[in-house]
């Protein structure tokens, strides 16, 4: 559901990398150290077998504080979910309230995309100077801060600047959160805890569709808007107990700090030897400049990341959740609780495409998934322009279009909603990945920008016909883009994947 990292900010501070949306969000991270990870796992294949039975003992500990780590950054996913969610349920409670023009209702919609811009440019020098762990401590605390206040009633100019402001810590969260979860996460893990990010997500928004729902009676849009603090809060205080990740500590010189942290990731590997890698690595990453991945011999990767990340908003995504309860109304729900209700249980259908896309991305490989989920958004988008076509709007065709972008939410979360976070970081080299994620993410910011401002406008000018009809169009193509450019990425090393696009799109070799 989720994000976007500006060029400039991208280009100079190489070492960080990650993506977003959503929707985002989204991101995938930075996954240089996968390249160290995998030496280890060979080296250890061929120890001496008196040293191989300690293994089994340590794993146990290794995975606690790497998986701990990635699950409380991920539940910065899960504010970002309820943030995200909240202004769905609310906007029906404002509507009310303030007699919403179409204008205003896209202004205060939109507004949240135009500050996640702000955050992602900033959001790598952020993750550099302050660290990981502080950078995400700040993302948190904006979460709690500018949730309280978008629920102070000061009117629509205060809570049109307060959703800005959420949106820059949410262009943070985005760049971020996926770095700080990937530097910790083990090779094996690497698929699942990257779609973590985006299970948090889908259960933030649910969380945010129920507050909503539970709170129809009261019309309390400051209700729905400010509980988003709550999880903050708690967000907050786990990551007070965790380090620094040691890839930022060997940015900043900390050796010592650097070799702490990563005996404690994993006792039984080679610490010392680990760290000269990572050290080695950000040496190279720090050339990286903006304009490099426009060279010729990155014209496929940079393409295939801009337009991955534009289908990821374009296609509908974050436009249908802000104004769920509003297309469900207009399907044949009416205004009030069952359209919020009817939003939520879309979200929990997206919950599942998540779970099972993380069940199957490291079995079955990154392309069926990717395939059969952007097909499943195609149908869901042209039975929703079909119920719109109907002279007749009833409950019925209410629950027509509530199957209908169940299964869109279906396939997006099962395909590219959740696997952006996976190939992001994949397509070029160490010293570029960082400024080829912010290409991504800026073109997935822009996307979510145009559709969500443009959504409302058509869907009041033109009707629901058009408008979903022109999802069905640009998910069609998302669906043919995909199926002939998106590789299959599973087992293959990062050296074995940037040499695939440097051979043209073509596997260098049989597998």
């Amino acid at each position: 559901m989720a994000g976007t990292r500006s060029a400039g900010g991208a280009g100079k501070h190489g070492p960080v990398t990650g993506t977003g949306g959503s929707g985002a969000g989204a991101t995938t991270g930075e996954e240089r150290g996968d390249v160290a990870r995998e030496g280890e796992t060979r080296q250890a294949t061929h120890q001496p077998s008196g040293e191989q039975h300690t293994a089994p003992t340590r794993a146990p500990e290794r995975r606690s504080l790497g998986t701990k780590v990635a699950v409380v950054a991920s539940a910065i996913g899960l504010i970002y979910g309820y943030d995200t969610g909240s202004i769905s349920g609310a906007l029906v409670f404002l509507e009310s309230d303030y007699h919403l023009t179409t204008l205003w209702t896209s202004v205060i919609t939109s507004i949240v995309v135009v500050g996640s811009l702000v955050g992602a440019a900033v959001g790598p020098r952020v993750a550099n100077e302050l660290g990981r762990r502080r950078a995400m401590l700040a993302v948190a605390f904006g979460f709690m801060a500018f949730a309280g206040l978008s629920a102070v009633p000061l009117g629509l100019w205060w809570l049109t600047v307060v959703r800005l402001l959420l949106g820059v810590t949410v262009g943070l969260a985005t760049v971020v959160a996926p770095v700080f979860i990937s530097e910790f996460a083990s090779e094996e893990n690497r698929g699942r805890l990257g779609t973590a990010f985006q299970f948090f997500t889908c259960a933030g928004v649910i969380i945010s569709l129920l507050t909503a729902w539970a709170l129809s009676g009261s019309e309390s849009w400051e209700a729905v808007l400010g509980l988003a603090a709550a999880p903050a809060g708690v967000v907050f205080l786990a990551l007070l107990r965790f380090p620094d990740s040691p890839r930022w500590y060997a940015m900043r010189g900390m050796r010592e700090r650097a070799l702490e942290t990563l005996r404690r990731l994993d006792p039984d590997a080679d610490a010392p030897a680990r760290l000269t890698a990572i050290e080695a690595d950000l040496a190279e990453s720090e050339h990286g400049r903006f304009r490099e991945i426009f060279a010729k011999r990155y014209a496929r990767p940079t393409f295939f990341v801009i337009a991955f990340g534009f289908a990821v908003q374009i296609t509908g995504n974050n436009t249908i959740l802000y104004f769920s309860p509003t297309i469900f109304a207009k399907a044949g729900f009416g205004d009030g609780a069952d359209s919020i209700l009817a939003s939520t249980l879309v979200q929990v259908v997206a919950a599942v495409g998540v779970v099972l896309s993380m069940a199957v991305v490291d079995r079955w490989g990154r392309r069926p998934p990717l395939i059969l989920g952007t097909a499943a958004m195609v149908v869901g988008h042209t039975v929703m322009a079909f119920v719109f076509a109907q002279d007749r709007i009833s409950t019925g065709t209410g629950y027509v279009a509530t199957a209908a972008i169940g299964l869109f939410y279906l396939g997006f979360y099962f395909g590219i909603g959740s696997l952006i976070w996976v190939y992001t970081g994949e397509a070029f080299p160490a010293r570029l990945r960082s400024v080829g994620a912010g290409a991504l993410l800026l073109s997935d910011f822009a996307a979510n920008l145009i559709a969500t401002f443009a959504f409302p406008n058509v869907l009041a000018a033109f009707g629901g016909s058009t408008a979903f009809g022109a999802f069905a169009v640009l998910s069609a193509l998302a669906l043919v883009f995909l199926y002939r450019m998106a590789p299959e990425t599973k087992g293959r090393s990062l050296e074995e994947i940037r040499g695939y696009w440097d051979n043209k799109a073509t596997w260098s070799r049989a597998e």
